[in-house]
């Protein structure tokens, strides 16, 4: 297929491709799910022969076909838009610059910003040398709502400026709903004619982590999708550009204005400061250069047994992709072994337990693989915005990243199991598979809105994003502290490789279970429903019928 083709696939993956290894293996006994094929799929996606998997790259290339290669044994219905694949171009942009640099002026006074250390901005869309200079006006918060009455704008003249807003949102707001209304912060000073955007960290982001892992990560590409109308996709609007900056950078950007930066971070640390204008006028000067590249997701469905149900659709998506290879000494691919090829081992196993089965549940699955999670959510976005199917159809979504395999777990974590009826299902199916619920022991973090569930959930789709739990098999939280130990050293680090201590016990039970909850939601007599008085549900599915919270 030509968007392979263009992905790069050259004498190696012909080879590969040619080869056994994309034999499926043979068919288990019905509804089985084995420790050998989960191992076998993740050794392979996992494998330095894949280069990481990067979008566009010929490792992730390669993981497509043997995706697209299993769903085709198993007998499962293509729902791309061609066969298996549903492709997706992507505009990726990278700096033709060996500098970067914003400028604060005021008066006869300039401070200069250097991208990397002080600054973090990527790339922008604009081919070539590009210079954006604008005015400056802080904006709080940045956050606008009409259903929670908030509006950091009100009052404030952003056309044709560069706003200024603190990272995150104010402690008072749900986390969850917060994380939502932080990703529509560049969309929002985009609508309201803001060319620009700065973001300040708060005290609490500068307690969760070093300035220095963000500037490690400034002059990274960046990508985003193209609509088919060949506009940009995504969430940023027509900003041209949205950067953050250190502590030290941001204070001098408040120097001279009606409250210090210092005085700012104070007041948002307990409520939600109000906006003005800044003193002093920014300039950005980058030069970069923009390609297209073309990936996909991969879409199979199995039709359901129950004529008046069939048409209704069980939805169980896990990413593809992961960061690919960097340069320097030493490992230098990103193999993605739990993150996400776990993941993918899980939903095919799945996949292929129930096609094995001489009877599949009521309503259909769907089986959704997704691209370009890793730079923000974009396969499942695409999707959300242009899928392959009615997205009346799907009545619910499993979504599947980075399940800790390292530890036998006693129970899972459902993020938004208490806003829809799924919180039940997922909790009578893992109980009968002799698993607890565990609440969200981490709501700060705010994962309901950080995987590919969330852009379905903002196409009115009750979903859950599920994980393994904390609590092992002896009483202990042994399960909690292998996952702080991944986070803490291996996630996003070439580490996260095939010399990880996966337990392919774990693996099965993990997958099992998310059999478990597809089967129980597929035969379930009610699809699941928003609970009423939910905000995504009410915001984001108003005329959905709802169900009342127990």
């Amino acid at each position: 297929m030509n968007y392979l083709t263009r992905a790069g696939l050259g004498g190696m993956a012909a080879l590969l491709l040619s080869g056994a290894v994309f034999a499926a293996p043979a068919a288990p006994p019905p509804g089985s799910i084995t420790a050998a094929e989960l191992q076998a799929t993740v050794t392979f996606l996992a494998d330095d022969l894949l280069e990481g998997r990067q979008i566009g790259r010929r490792g992730h290339a390669i993981a497509m076909r043997y995706v697209a290669a299993q769903f085709k044994a198993m007998g499962l219905e293509p729902a791309g838009t061609q066969g298996f694949y549903q492709p997706i171009s992507f505009e990726e942009r990278s700096f033709a610059s060996d500098r970067e640099t914003l400028t604060l002026t005021r008066g006869d006074k300039t401070s200069v910003f250097v991208n990397g250390v002080d600054l973090s901005v990527g790339p922008g869309n604009v081919v070539g040398p590009e210079t954006i200079s604008a005015p400056l006006v802080f904006v709080g918060f940045g956050l606008a709502s009409k259903e929670l009455g908030i509006d950091d704008y009100a009052g404030l003249d952003v056309r044709g400026k560069i706003v200024v807003a603190l990272a995150g949102a104010p402690k008072s707001l749900n986390s969850e709903i917060a994380a939502h209304l932080a990703r529509g912060k560049s969309g929002e000073a985009a609508a309201l004619g803001a060319v620009g955007m700065i973001t300040v960290r708060t005290i609490a982001q500068a307690e969760r982590g070093p300035w220095s892992k963000t500037a490690s990560t400034a002059r990274l590409q960046r990508r985003n999708f193209v609509n088919p109308d060949g506009s940009a996709g995504g969430d940023a609007g027509s900003l041209k550009f949205s950067a953050n900056v250190d502590d030290a950078a941001a204070a001098q950007l408040f120097a001279g204005s009606a409250m210090s930066f210092a005085a700012v971070q104070a007041a948002a640390d307990t409520g939600a400061p109000h906006g003005f204008a800044l003193t002093g006028t920014a300039k950005l000067d980058r030069s970069n250069a923009v390609t297209t590249i073309t990936s996909a997701n991969l879409l199979a469905r199995l039709p359901g047994s129950d004529p008046a149900l069939t048409d209704q659709l069980v939805l169980l998506s896990a990413h593809l992709d992961h960061l690919g290879m960097r340069t320097g000494e030493g490992d230098t691919i990103y193999n993605g072994a739990l993150d996400n090829a776990s993941g993918v081992a899980t939903l095919l196993a799945v996949a292929r337990s129930f096609a094995a089965e001489k009877k599949p549940p009521k309503r259909s699955l769907l089986f959704l693989v997704t691209t370009g999670e890793e730079g923000g959510l974009m396969g499942s976005s695409y999707f959300a915005r242009y899928p392959t199917v009615g997205i009346e159809r799907i009545v619910s979504e499993v979504n599947i990243d980075m399940p800790i395999l390292t530890c036998d777990f006693a129970d899972v974590i459902a993020y938004g199991a208490n806003r829809s009826t799924m919180g039940p299902m997922v909790a009578a199916a893992a109980k009968k598979q002799g698993l607890g619920l565990m609440a969200d022991p981490q709501p700060s973090e705010a994962l309901f809105t950080r995987s590919d569930h969330y852009p379905l959930v903002r196409a009115g789709v009750p979903a859950v994003y599920l994980r393994t739990g904390w609590h092992d098999t002896q009483g202990g939280m042994t399960c909690r502290d292998a996952e702080s130990l991944f986070r803490r050293t291996h996630y996003h680090e070439p580490s996260d490789d095939l010399s990880q201590p996966i337990d392919w016990n774990v693996a099965v039970k993990f997958a099992r279970i998310n059999a478990e909850i597809s089967r129980t939601i597929a035969n379930a007599h009610d699809a699941p429903r928003w609970y009423s008085g939910d905000y995504f549900g009410e915001v984001f599915a108003p005329a959905a019928v709802k169900a009342k919270r127990e």
